[in-house]
């Protein structure tokens, strides 16, 4: 199956095999000049296809379906690298009606999810926060298009918490509530996205001990972990990269009119869209599975943030959050 003038490399070796990271079929066009080496799986055999540097014909697409290949593979020196690979071909991917909603939700998700990693690797650099931005910038536009397009991504959310898909979920969730409310303006949903996958940043200065601690805080740990919204706000007000209103966001989101939120205990000063991710964050949150903690169902969680915090959390939003959950 390689093309005219190109040799066939069989790669049998299992230690191999771990390099090999699958692409989309239908990413290429004709024309397009190939960034990498293409290769298909057969018989447990990664198989050279197309060169690098040569550009993509239609009889190569041709062929594909001829043989049944539904996916190729680059090679890549890791996991990482794999997904940097996919994010800088993200709008090209979600713009392609040849590849399936599902496809694309798996690819927006796992991409996102490794930018939230390196961003809380190094929550100080220019280029991650960038990145989230232009990711963010996908999620939307990925999530405007259909209703269902918001079901499929969220079906790929995992109940186990951590801090990268946390802050994931919330934003998926904002984006979506966003939307649910009325607000069209891309800087406005923009900022909220924006604001809701950066807002925890700051727990990377905090103990891991305090934050993984079973059973209640004390109050010296307690107050740690509170400052961790000024944290966030800090980090990101450094860099001069993202909205002002997402740093706004970033330092609101655990502010509550009742006066008995943080970090300055404010009671009518609190931004709407800061409220918009408070009802999300709280959600994923309580749905989550954490150490000393149970997940919540979600219709649970629902009735705990009615009844239990409804000094706490805008109402209103609440039952906008339920009719956005609703196929």
């Amino acid at each position: 199956m390689s093309g005219r003038g190109q040799r066939q490399s069989v790669l049998s070796q299992p230690e191999n095999t771990r390099s090999y990271f699958q692409v989309p079929t239908d990413l290429y066009h004709e024309g397009d000049l190939l960034e990498e080496d293409l290769y298909f799986l057969y018989q447990g055999n990664y198989l050279l296809y197309r060169l690098k540097n040569l550009p993509w014909k239609k009889e190569d697409r041709k062929r594909l379906d001829e043989f049944g290949v539904t996916h190729l593979y680059i090679r890549c020196p890791s996991e990482k690298e794999h997904q940097r690979f996919l994010e800088s071909h993200l709008s090209k991917i979600l713009s392609e009606d040849r590849i399936s909603v599902k496809e694309k939700a798996k690819i927006l998700y796992s991409t996102s999810l490794s930018l939230v990693e390196e961003i809380y690797e190094r929550p100080s650099s220019q280029d991650h926060l960038r990145r989230s931005m232009e990711s963010i910038r996908h999620s939307i536009d990925y999530l405007s298009k259909d209703k269902s397009n918001f079901f499929e991504l969220m079906s790929l959310a995992q109940t186990d918490f951590s801090e990268y898909t946390h802050a994931l979920h919330t934003s998926a969730y904002a984006i979506a509530l966003a939307q649910q409310v009325g607000i069209r303006a891309f800087n406005q949903i923009s900022a909220i996205g924006i604001g809701s996958i950066l807002h925890d940043i700051g727990k990377v200065k905090i103990d891991k001990k305090i934050l993984a601690k079973e059973g209640k805080l004390n109050e010296a740990e307690r107050e740690e972990v509170e400052k961790h919204s000024q944290y966030s706000y800090e980090i990101v007000h450094r860099s001069g990269t993202v909205p002002q209103l997402s740093e706004l966001i970033i330092l609101q989101h655990h502010e509550r009119e009742n006066g008995k939120g943080y970090p300055n205990r404010l009671t009518t000063e609190v931004h709407a869209f800061s409220k918009i991710v408070a009802v999300c964050d709280c959600f994923d949150l309580l749905t989550s599975e954490r150490s000393y903690q149970a997940a919540m169902k979600p219709v649970d969680a629902i009735e705990y943030m009615r009844k239990e915090m409804k000094d706490e959390l805008d109402q209103k939003l609440i039952v906008e959050f339920i009719r956005m959950l609703k196929r």
